[in-house]
């Protein structure tokens, strides 16, 4: 063998050699991706925020409700079966306030719990039946039929517990829509103008009607009926009754403003002004009825506002770059619990920073002393729906690791020196 040939197996040999070397150290050394928590790291996880899990259904448990003594909890629970499955495959149930005892109540969705009674919706194809129950599940009763073909928003009951509000739509014809001059406005034909058009959206003709009824089904009363309203959403019952409260959108692209009524539906009154690349949403009436708390969107930004029932004096509770959620208010009124995403791409299964979090927060009602309840790393799962007590001391919040599982928590709240 000549020099030359030894020099060329001797540097061979030496690459392998480092080679093996340098897997060694990788394989040695701590991976740097994250892997999913186990159940039991993540239970313990929110347990050292005082949080304790109370369901653990293979599927998705949502909607969480308190009983007005705060004893009992109500929820949506679905099967193992995919998202957004309805029917008679989605139940109500009920649960005491620390899991246990836990028992189905009937066939439904979407629980929304006032006195002694428990209003649902069942999927009756191809409508969805409003029905109602006692809070142990019997004398279930059909109070009437709703279209299957809208965004139906959940009924909301007066605070007198006499009457039950709710919306109805359906969608015909369908247009096209073409943004000009920051406007949306109806495209002429069906045909592209590039000279003209900078964005083409294609949309349906909607139709939406708000009714009242008594509490048991009867004298059932159209107080809206509009072709400009393509969606309405959040009905929401004033604590005086006088008013109702919702979302709107008289836009073809759903961007939404926030409106107040009388309980007959006149004096529409529009209390928030978008702009094309913005929405205000899901409001929500101060316990007392002086306030309305809501979120406003601009693009990925989602921030919690504050304004008075003309829509005045409105004030920006929270500064993010992100997304921060409103939630629920304190039974007293005095705080506002919220949801804050540290991230704007949520959708499971793609990389985020391990920096990001899924938070509860505390804050007062005027946006001061706010408080970290509860914080979760983003990539293993989200918070949502909290649900305060009736008596202040805790709040139910769902949990969702992916999009086939949700599980219903407890955490307590810190009381608030006076």
């Amino acid at each position: 063998m000549n020099t030359k040939t030894k020099k060329i197996l001797a540097i061979a040999l030496l690459l392998v050699i480092a080679s093996a070397v340098i897997i060694t150290a990788l394989v040695m050394l701590q991976s740097p991706v994250k892997h999913e928590l186990m159940q039991t790291q993540l239970d313990g996880l929110i347990a050292q925020y005082n949080g304790t899990r109370l369901t653990t259904n293979p599927g998705m448990d949502t909607y969480p409700a308190w009983s007005p003594d705060g004893r009992r909890i109500f929820f949506e629970s679905r099967p193992d079966v995919g998202i957004r499955r309805y029917g008679s495959e989605c139940y109500i149930s009920a649960m005491d306030a620390d899991g246990s005892n836990l028992t189905r109540l009937a066939n439904g969705t979407d629980p929304v719990v006032r006195s002694d009674k428990i209003f649902f919706r069942y999927d009756n194809y191809p409508n969805y039946d409003l029905w109602v129950m006692n809070t142990d599940g019997c004398t279930k009763e059909y109070l009437t039929s709703l279209n299957a073909t809208s965004l139906i928003s959940n009924p909301t009951i007066n605070p007198n517990g006499t009457k039950i509000c709710y919306c109805t739509g359906h969608c015909s014809d369908s247009y096209w829509v073409t943004l000009k001059n920051g406007t949306w406005v109806r495209a002429k034909n069906r045909t592209l103008n590039w000279k003209e058009e900078t964005i083409r959206l294609a949309c349906r003709e909607g139709h939406v009607a708000v009714f009242v009824m008594d509490i048991d089904g009867s004298n059932k009363t159209k107080i809206v009926d509009s072709d400009s309203i393509r969606t309405i959403q959040h009905l929401s019952w004033s604590p005086d009754g006088r008013k109702i409260l919702f979302q709107a959108s008289p836009t073809p692209i759903e961007i939404y403003d926030i409106w107040v009524m009388d309980a007959d539906g006149r004096n529409m009154n529009k209390l928030t002004y978008s702009g094309c690349n913005t929405d205000n949403m899901s409001p929500v009436w101060s316990p007392n009825g002086e306030k309305i708390a809501y979120e406003s969107q601009d693009r990925n930004n989602i921030d919690i506002w504050i304004m008075n029932p003309d829509g005045s004096d409105k004030k920006r509770l929270t500064e993010s770059p992100t997304v921060e959620l409103f939630s629920d208010w304190s039974p007293d009124g005095k705080r506002i619990a919220y949801i804050s995403w540290s991230s704007d791409g949520y959708i499971y299964g793609i990389k985020h920073s391990y920096e990001d979090e899924s938070e509860i927060w505390l804050m007062t009602a005027d946006g001061s002393d706010k408080e970290r309840l509860l914080s979760i790393p983003y990539p293993y799962g989200l918070i949502g729906g909290i649900v305060w007590s009736p008596d202040g001391t805790e709040m139910v919040f769902v949990f969702q690791p992916n999009y086939e599982n949700s599980d219903i928590y407890v955490i307590d709240v810190p009381v608030k020196e006076e």
